[in-house]
């Protein structure tokens, strides 16, 4: 008798459980519904940006002369430019360009 009022208890304590999680979800969902929509309406309200924005980032693999100007001017410093300097030409040749994606933040 006893393992029946246990495997009832267990079924009990299985079935409370995920009510009270659907519960607590439903009662979030609930709260949510007071806030204000932040949807702008677009060509008549125009959404301010933040200081920081500067736009896409944009690169065009065969007019870089590996001069690092992007480098440098990059706020929080993204652009990665690889170079080798070659003897040969006495000039810095192109290697690789990398953006640093895991900082990229478009506030």
């Amino acid at each position: 008798m006893f393992p029946m009022v246990t495997g009832f208890m267990n079924y009990g304590h299985q079935t409370v459980r995920p009510a009270r999680y659907i519960g607590q979800g439903f009662m979030i969902t609930l709260s949510h519904t007071n806030f204000l929509p932040v949807t702008i309406q677009y060509p008549y309200e125009k959404l301010i940006t933040s200081e920081h924005f500067h736009g896409r980032i944009h690169f065009e693999f065969d007019k870089c002369i590996a001069c690092e100007v992007c480098a440098r001017v990059c706020p929080i410093d993204l652009p990665v430019v690889d170079q080798k300097f070659e003897m040969d030409i006495r000039k810095e040749r192109f290697l690789n360009y990398s953006i640093i994606l895991e900082f990229v933040y478009f506030w």
